[in-house]
């Protein structure tokens, strides 16, 4: 009887640890007290929108090179692709798709100039003058521009040069809180269809 009552007293023991030990526990090969710590990947907490926004500023500028312009299909007008593995620039850059011909624009000249203007985030054509009547006037070293990317952009341009031009969103329309484009990087692809010099 003795006897029994132990092993009643054992299975009570063991009946209680089972009740009080976790669901689906497995058990461990390990000695006691020697069980892992927890990972630290699962101590610490995943990445914020903050934090991958952080990392979005590690990556390096675009270049020039970077953008792809093809000629649209409807033959009016570039079709430009925004590259997605680098962050857009904060300094105006420039790239000559087309060499012109004739006298290198200066100070001072008035340039005709057809173009098309594409929106840094969403890659999409906000203004083109390609196939339209008219072009856009631009004088350089005017103190009021479109723009004041265009002045140093054009800088030296001549008929006939097409050109690609990226203007970071404090050279673009910053001045004019109003325009829809005012915090916006542009990609602009520019044709001089005529120059005319300061007299």
């Amino acid at each position: 009887m003795r006897n029994a009552g132990k092993i009643m007293t054992v299975a009570a023991v063991a009946a209680a640890l089972a009740a009080c030990s976790p669901p689906n526990e497995q058990p461990s090969d390990l000695p006691p007290g020697a069980d892992p710590t927890p990972s630290q990947a699962a101590q610490q907490p995943s990445p914020s929108a903050e934090q991958q926004g952080g990392q979005d500023q590690n990556r390096e500028p675009c270049t020039a090179e970077d953008v792809e312009v093809t000629q649209s299909a409807a033959g009016e007008g570039y079709e430009v692709s925004v590259p997605q593995d680098c962050t857009a620039p904060t300094e105006l850059l420039t790239r000559e798709l087309q060499a012109g011909t004739g006298p290198a624009a200066a100070e001072g000249d008035q340039l005709d100039v057809d173009y098309s203007v594409i929106g840094w985030s969403d890659g999409e054509v906000k203004e083109n003058s390609f196939g339209e009547l008219g072009t856009l006037s631009v004088q350089l070293g005017d103190d009021d521009p479109q723009f004041t990317g265009w002045n140093e952009a054009m800088q030296g341009a001549q008929e006939g040069t097409r050109r690609l031009v990226i203007v970071p969103e404090d050279m673009g329309f910053a001045q004019d809180s109003a325009n829809p484009l005012a915090e916006e990087t542009l990609v602009v692809v520019a044709e001089v269809v005529g120059i005319a010099p300061q007299p």
